[in-house]
This record gives structure tokens, sequence and C-alpha cells, in this order.
């Protein structure tokens, strides 16, 4: 039985291929100031938004490829897949402490927190009660992780430096 969702799932890749990218190069370009550490801090969580899109992506194609039951694929790369966004959520949320921002202090980290929640929670929901939409739930998942990153983006490039995750 083929997965479905592949041609979606791929797209997932190919994008979060291109936030890493982006999000890689401007933050070599960044001056060196201070003042550009926070900004600096905003692209490296676009990139790991990005990273964890596309790596659950790849995680799925990859499994798929050796015809493996869907339900376990779902299942496997769910349990993956959420281990790998709690530890980087962990991660960013020290690195954003140590650069001066609190999730608290910004509505904008507040949006993006909730965005995770819901794919978190629809990862949550693939492990504990798998069924037919398994498939439906892991790519809503990837999505959020895509649209957190692409949200993360336009804050930390177009900030005018008074709000958000680029203050």
């Amino acid at each position: 039985m083929a997965l479905e969702h592949t041609d979606l799932i791929s797209l997932v890749a190919e994008v979060a291929a291109t936030f890493i990218g982006f999000s890689l190069v401007i933050g070599l370009l960044q001056p060196e100031d201070p003042s550009a550490a926070r900004r600096l801090q905003s692209m490296r969580a676009v990139a790991e938004l990005a990273l964890i899109a596309a790596g659950g992506a790849l995680l799925a194609l990859a499994l798929d490829a050796f015809h493996l039951i869907p339900a376990h694929v779902w299942r496997f790369a769910s349990a993956v897949l959420l281990v790998f966004w709690f530890t980087l959520h962990l991660l960013a949320i020290r690195r954003f402490k140590s650069a001066g921002t609190l999730l608290r202090e910004s509505g904008f980290l507040q949006f993006a927190g909730f965005i995770a929640l819901i794919g978190v929670a629809l990862l949550l929901w693939n492990l504990i009660a798998p069924g037919a939409q398994s498939g439906g739930r892991y790519t809503a998942a990837l999505i959020c992780a895509l649209a957190d990153s692409a949200f993360m983006f336009i804050l930390a490039t177009f900030s005018d430096g008074h709000e958000g995750p680029a203050t």
C-alpha cells in the first residue's frame, strides 16, 4: 500500500529547504554589532523550524521507501519528529532567553508557540490514537512547522526592531 500525501510532503521539504538556505544566508550577512544578536537568534529559529519540517518530510519519504505499512510509517515518524521538535524547542527557549527575549513579553512569539503547539498536538494524536487520518495529521503538523518558520522569517526579516523576535 502506497503512502498518501507524498507530493505534498515533498513540497514541504522543498519549501523548508529554501527557508533554511535563506535564513542561513541572512544570518551570515548580519553585522557583528550587539544589536543584531536578537535578529540572529530569530534566523536560527527560522532554520530550526524549517529543519523540523524538512526532516519530518524526508523521514516519512525515507520510511516509505522501505515499503512499510503506512500506519507504522506515520506512528514512527510522528514519534521521531515529536522528540526532534521538543528538543529544538527547548534549545530555542534557552537561546532566546540568552538574547534577552522572553516568550511572555512578545505576542509574536506567543503566536508562534501556539502554532507549534498545534503541530505537537497533531503528532501526539498520531501516537496515542492512530487511524486512517494519521497521514493527514502528520502532514498538517509539518505544515504547522513550515508556517511557523515562515512567520518567524517574515518577522525577523522585516521587523522594525520594536517588537517581535527581532527586537
